[in-house]
């Protein structure tokens, strides 16, 4: 492997890079994707740093003592000042509470570790995420082990495999830490996006075309510019793709990494050859634009996301494009600032007589060390003293209160039954003639518990069961038996009690407490109650709905505007549960629900966000987080909703709700028929949920996994589209539709109107008996404007179904 010249192109691929990442966290929504230039920056330090240790092991140059010196003046004294001023902008405007996390994340940036604070604190996707100003270090502490690891590997293959074939042992790297990686993000996405391991692949493919781009045969390869250009689009194309396409929906890294990788590869490997990039790669990469922000990329990386974070801290979490703009303009400055007045002083390749005093190995690295660790100390002081309360002395809830009260909400929690204990001789579970109460849900799961227990926890004859919530159950699922898995083995021992039809049996209710109980992202907790409701149709559910979520924590309004109402405000509130029919998965919940308690209606006067309730009788605040129920907040409105309601635990059977609607027979008169399935030339389009297939008098349905509860063009059951003129002649009229067909055996049919203007409507349920069936039901359907197309889903919940004919018609007059 010979040498590396300077490459103008990695310093535009650079830019590439950082721009992505920038667009990224000013939160412009078209470029939702742009975390991913954290990725193109992996795979190109894996193709420079592999570049130079082999090169100079080659020449028999390298050592260990001047590769680290190089990196350390490469990367410390640019952070360790911007740390420095960020700590000082920090003590400033954060409050202790905040204040605190900050200080613990300075040290980790400052010792290569803040990857693993960051992944021990909330998900990079938390809205408290948004907020910490050096959260972008996770990278850096990512690049810093792998610099740490990187040359004993790479010194070592080298020694006991040769040059020649260090291509094969890179590769085989590759391949083994990819398949790692994807293995570690079906059971921890948080763990692979943040933990070095589940990164190497995209260090290891970069070395393995460092090793390809280097060697002879490849330097003296004079492609025409076409393959090279060819070469570049293909990969700029991908990387741009994954830009404008990823978003925080996106499961990463796992295989979405995999796009970006090849990307960035692709284009290193075009300006690997003869002469270098073709005529469109050095265009776009090797312009003066593209080449300065690619030399400032690093510390315009240090300084963006600290400017951002304290601004949108300070002011909200949304920014206008003016305020884009203004902190685009800020970051670019500082940038600048940090490059040319302190990185260059100290990142030199080629330094002067005085400079090479000035970074003498020795005094240089004592100075860096002592400096470190001084602002270290000082950030430690900072954490361990509370968050320097001192600087806010009006303070309503220091850091320990809050951190107390977040605690708390589990205290009462042991007194109940925890379900993997239910078969294991606990004196809490399986109590002889009780009235077993199972509580199920994500993180609001304790809010429930709090909420009942205070109510109702006084009745002896109540068994309060606890799931332990699904946060940390990944990847839940249905097996092919019936049961219910995850990937992860704690959960596991859960779901195994949960699966067994014997305890679903033993329960006479299930308390249902989610955030946004009614989102489309709770189709697992969906399925599982649809389930427990079939092994159990005595089964009564209570379903605990929505509340308030704020953007910023309610202790943090409380500390800093000194009540409590702001955490009702519209300044701060970010999702208010005033409308739940209007939510995703509002119907198919409710059809499974007995009772329905509507905290909004318990708390708040009239609907009105303004006169909702957001603390205690005694002034403790409805969350300290941005949407988690104190304990004192939820078992006061455990017992006002018990006080009102004080016989819910005295329900029978008879108060399950039955189908909201029911077939009816016969004709149904209509004024105009609009749409005939019977004689149009449409398909019945099948889903991995739900197969439909053309036979000689219709189409049969039949279920064939986890039916979901929307539709369209990410429908999770079989439906009949309607575009063009047909959805025209829909448009802001009222119809009825009826549907057709013949049952094989008892069973329940959703239908369900769904228009690209207002969301889906709601599913209809529908009882049927053997044999023909004539379903119908009315509906309102919006002025078409997007143009986007309505759709029909039909999903048969039981038997299979021969759907005949599905019409459309005006609503018949009274």
């Amino acid at each position: 492997m010979s040498q590396m010249d300077y490459r103008s192109d990695i310093d535009g691929l650079r830019a590439v890079a950082v721009i992505a990442v920038v667009l990224f966290h000013l939160t412009i929504e078209q470029f939702a994707g742009g975390y991913i230039g954290v990725d193109v920056f992996f795979v190109i330090s894996g193709f420079l740093i592999t570049s130079i240790i082999a090169g100079k092991h080659q020449r028999g140059s390298f050592t260990f003592s001047s590769f680290y010196l190089g990196r350390v003046r490469r990367i410390i004294p640019p952070l360790i000042a911007t740390v420095a001023v960020t700590f000082i902008a920090s003590a400033i405007i954060l409050t202790p509470d905040d204040f605190i996390r900050f200080a613990r994340s300075a040290i980790g940036a400052l010792t290569s570790t803040s990857n693993i604070i960051f992944y021990f604190e909330a998900g990079y996707w938390d809205t408290s995420s948004e907020l910490k100003p050096l959260l972008h270090t996770w990278s850096l502490g990512v690049e810093e082990q792998f610099y740490l690891f990187w040359p004993a590997f790479v010194v070592g293959a080298l020694a006991l495999f040769g040059h020649k074939r260090f291509a094969l042992v890179l590769v085989i790297a590759t391949i083994v830490s990819l398949i790692g990686s994807l293995i570690y993000s079906a059971y921890d996405i948080s763990g692979a996006f943040y933990l070095f391991p589940a990164r190497i692949f995209q260090f290891a493919a970069g070395a393995a075309v460092a090793r390809l781009a280097f060697s002879d045969e490849l330097n003296q390869i004079s492609l025409p510019g076409w393959i090279k250009d060819t070469l570049f689009v293909a990969g700029f194309a991908t990387i741009i793709a994954c830009v404008l396409i990823y978003d925080h929906h996106t499961p990463f890294p796992g295989i979405a990494a995999l796009p970006p990788t090849l990307g960035t590869l692709a284009i290193l490997l075009a300006g690997s050859f003869k002469g270098g990039q073709g005529l469109i790669g050095r265009w776009v990469l090797c312009n003066p634009v593209s080449i300065w922000f690619g030399v400032i990329s690093y510390a315009l990386y240090l300084v963006h996301w600290p400017i951002v974070s304290l601004y949108r801290y300070e002011t909200g979490l949304d920014v206008d494009t003016v305020e884009q703009i203004i902190l685009a303009a800020a970051m670019v400055a500082a940038a600048a600032v940090l490059h040319y007045g302190l990185e260059r002083r100290f990142y030199l390749r080629h330094p002067s007589g005085e400079q090479r005093k000035r970074l003498a190995p020795v005094p240089f690295a004592v100075r860096t060390g002592i400096a470190a660790l001084v602002l270290s100390l000082v950030a430690g002081h900072a954490a361990l003293t509370g968050g320097w309360t001192w600087r806010t002395p009006n303070l309503l809830l220091t850091p320990e209160q809050i951190q107390a009260g977040m605690r708390t909400r589990f205290s009462n929690l042991p007194t109940a039954c925890r379900i993997q204990n239910y078969y294991a001789g606990d004196s809490r579970c399986d109590q002889t003639d009780m009235t077993r109460v199972f509580f199920l849900g994500n993180s609001h799961e304790p809010d429930g518990f709090n909420f009942i227990r205070a109510g109702y926890g006084e009745d002896s004859d109540l068994e309060l069961i606890n799931f332990g919530t699904l946060n940390q159950c990944p990847d839940v699922a249905q097996s092919a038996e019936g049961g219910w898995t995850t990937t992860a083995a704690e959960c596991q021992t859960r779901l195994d009690v949960f699966s067994n039809p014997d305890f679903i049996a033993d329960l006479d209710y299930l308390v249902y407490s989610a955030n946004k109980p009614f989102a489309g992202n709770k189709d697992i907790l969906l399925a599982m109650m649809r389930w427990a409701r079939e092994i159990n149709p005595e089964l009564q559910i209570i379903t605990l709905g929505g509340y308030i979520n704020t953007s910023i924590p309610c202790a943090r309004i409380l500390n800093e505007s000194g009540s409590t109402a702001g955490c009702a405000s519209s300044e701060f509130v970010d999702y208010f549960a005033d409308a739940p029919e209007a939510e995703t998965l509002y119907q198919p919940i409710m059809d499974l629900t007995s009772v329905f308690i509507d905290r909004v209606d318990l708390l708040c006067s009239d609907r009105q966000l303004q006169n909702c309730l957001t603390e205690s009788a005694d002034g403790v605040p409805v969350f300290y987080d941005e949407h988690h129920l104190s304990l004192e907040f939820a078992e006061m409105a455990g017992r006002m909703y018990a006080q009102q309601n004080p016989d819910l635990f005295q329900l029978d059977s008879a108060a399950i709700p039955t189908p909201d609607t029911t077939a009816r027979a016969g004709e149904v008169t209509t004024a105009d028929v609009l749409y005939d399935f019977a004689t149009s030339e449409d398909a019945i389009q099948s889903t991995p949920a739900v197969s439909a297939e053309p036979v000689a008098d219709g189409w049969r349905l039949e279920r064939t996994g986890l039916v979901g509860e929307s539709t369209g063009g990410r429908t999770g059951v079989a439906h009949i589209a309607f575009t063009g003129d047909v959805e025209q002649s829909f448009s802001g009229r009222s119809l009825t539709v009826e549907v057709s067909g013949f049952a094989e055996n008892a069973t329940d049919i959703w239908l369900q109107y769904s228009t690209n203007e207002v969301g889906n409507s709601g599913w209809r349920r529908f009882s049927v008996e053997p044999g023909a069936f004539r379903l119908s039901f009315d509906y309102d359907v919006a002025q078409a404007r997007n143009g986007g197309g309505d759709y029909l889903g039909i999903a048969p919940l039981g038997a299979p179904i021969l759907v005949q004919q599905v019409r459309i018609s005006t609503q018949a007059a009274n």
